[in-house]
Order: structure tokens, then C-alpha cells, then sequence
């Protein structure tokens, strides 16, 4: 048999056996998630960091977001994509999903000890996301951690 990308070079342009190469990797995908849960998250991972870089995308940062168990007894967003994407804008801050994905973090975990001051969260985010001893993409793959942990 030929490598993935040698059948992947030999299809290219056709949309229908694309699609369907697509549907046959996704389901080889889940069932090595099942057996090989490293190699399926490693895998993925690059995968999404080849199409975002180590960031969140605008989906995946609403998904995390709407499970988060706030300190003041609620759930999910504090602050909407669209809030945080204008304060985003304002301090100059690029990766806008981390933002909104930090920002909430921020109030789900801390709303009891920094108030309701949103600038207080902007500096507080910001800050995070700018740490000079962390890599880049110290948000996303935090989360990615936190996650794997949950799952154990």
C-alpha cells in the first residue's frame, strides 16, 4: 500500500473522493482515540495547529467557555465573543479567542476575589496571555492540558 499522502496526491481536485477520504481518516480518528488516546490527541493537535497555530479558534473557545463551573454559582460566559473582541481590539490584543477563552476563565475562577471591574479582567488577561516566561500558545495548551487530565 502507499503512504496517506501519496492517495491523498492522487485524488487531489476530485471533491467527492476528498470528501469521502475525509470521512474514512475521521473514523479511523475515533477509533484510535478509543485505543490510543495519546496518539489520537497528538495527532489532533497538530492538526488544528497547522490550521490555527497553538490558539483557540472562535468554536473551539465558545465550547470550552460554555463548560466553565463559575465561583458565583453560574455556568458558561460572563462575557460574549463580541464583548471581549471589542476590548480586544482596544488593547491591542491579537488572538481574540484566547482573549474571550482568558477573560472568562478569569471571572469563572476569580470573580470573588477581582470584583466586577472589567478593566481590572482586561489587565489581568492581557497580563496572562503575555506572560515572558511562557511559550507561545500558553492559553490554548493549557486548556488542551486540563482537559487530557479531566479525562484520565
Amino acid at each position: 500500500m502507499h503512504k496517506y499522502v501519496e492517495y491523498l496526491e492522487k485524488i487531489a481536485g476530485d471533491r467527492e473522493k476528498e470528501k469521502e477520504l475525509v470521512e474514512i481518516i475521521s473514523e479511523a480518528l475515533e477509533r484510535i482515540k478509543k485505543h490510543c488516546p495519546d496518539e489520537f490527541y497528538g495527532a489532533m493537535y497538530k492538526i488544528h495547529c497547522l490550521i490555527c497555530g497553538p490558539h483557540f479558534d472562535d468554536r473551539l473557545a465558545e465550547k470550552a467557555v460554555s463548560h466553565m463551573k463559575n465561583v458565583d454559582g453560574t455556568h458558561g460566559e460572563h462575557w460574549s465573543m463580541e464583548q471581549t473582541n471589542s476590548l480586544a481590539a482596544k488593547h491591542d490584543i491579537k488572538e481574540k479567542a484566547d482573549f474571550y477563552y482568558v477573560m472568562n476563565m478569569m471571572h469563572s475562577d476569580y470573580a470573588d476575589v477581582l470584583g466586577s471591574d472589567v478593566g481590572t479582567y482586561v489587565k489581568m488577561a492581557k497580563a496572562y496571555m503575555e506572560d515572558p516566561d511562557a511559550a507561545e500558545g500558553k492559553v490554548f495548551c493549557t486548556w488542551l492540558g486540563q482537559m487530557r487530565r479531566k479525562e484520565e
